[in-house]
């Protein structure tokens, strides 16, 4: 389990950063501080989430700027940073050929997560003890999605990254995963979460950033983001989408 310093270091901390494709600028002189609080990054498709939450673990490699973890550099040492994380990719793909507790060993495994106690309780939380022994090519879209959702949680990470996690799942996950959130941060983790489901959005994120072209446009409470856009009645997709696009 990675312990958690002083909530005075961020959890994640970007300055400056960019990373362009050829021609194509996906992030352009990003700059954000979360502290250990749940964090809403969103953005229309192709707005750069995905490419910024990639840098992060160090699976991307930008063309400057700084990105540090948990008080870790993020770019000087990857692998340390990477430790203090939990990742669920947007395009999640898992071992079809393991069961769910295999992969979840596994996982836990390379975590340093040695109590099977851990793996059980997760799989009993998102409703998988009765298919923990199956094998994942068995699964549908929602398990599999549950099953990256405990994965990502092992250890007890600093920061965990949520990139749309709500794909897949019913109205008892979505329920299931929002208290699973509020109970990990009053432990101390903070969370990153992109996804376009701006009713949870609003929930659970005590704040949130809108990128556009790579840039953040809005930043702040959601109820400061939704004066900002001057429709303090409408919608939250409304309130997103007049900064979005």
């Amino acid at each position: 389990m990675t312990g958690l310093p002083g909530t005075d270091v961020p959890a994640l901390e970007i300055r400056g950063f960019t990373k362009r494709y050829g021609p194509l600028v996906a992030v352009d002189n990003l700059s954000l501080k979360v502290g250990r609080e749940v964090f809403g990054l969103l953005g229309a498709n192709g707005a750069g989430k995905s490419t910024v939450l990639r840098s992060v673990l160090g699976l991307v490699k930008g063309d400057g700027g700084e990105i540090r973890v948990d008080g870790i550099d993020a770019l000087r040492d990857p692998k340390e940073a990477r430790r203090r994380i939990g990742y669920l990719p947007e395009d999640l793909r898992l071992y079809d050929r393991l069961t769910g507790y295999e992969f979840l060993r596994f996982v836990g495994g390379i975590r340093g997560v040695g109590d099977n106690h851990a793996l059980l309780e997760g799989l009993d939380y998102f409703r998988l003890t009765g298919w923990k022994d199956a094998l994942i090519e068995e699964y549908s879209l929602g398990m599999k999605k549950k099953i990256g959702l405990i994965a990502a949680f092992l250890g007890a990470p600093a920061l965990i990254l949520l990139d749309e996690p709500l794909n897949g799942l019913d109205a008892e996950s979505m329920r299931l995963l929002r208290l699973r959130i509020e109970e990990s941060h009053r432990r101390g983790t903070a969370f990153v979460l992109c996804s376009h489901t701006m009713g949870f959005v609003e929930r659970v994120c005590r704040r949130v950033a809108v990128l556009k072209k790579g840039r953040v446009v809005v930043e702040g409470s959601p109820s400061e983001v939704r004066a900002r856009s001057g429709m303090p009645e409408a919608a939250f997709e409304d309130v997103f989408l007049h900064f979005a696009l």
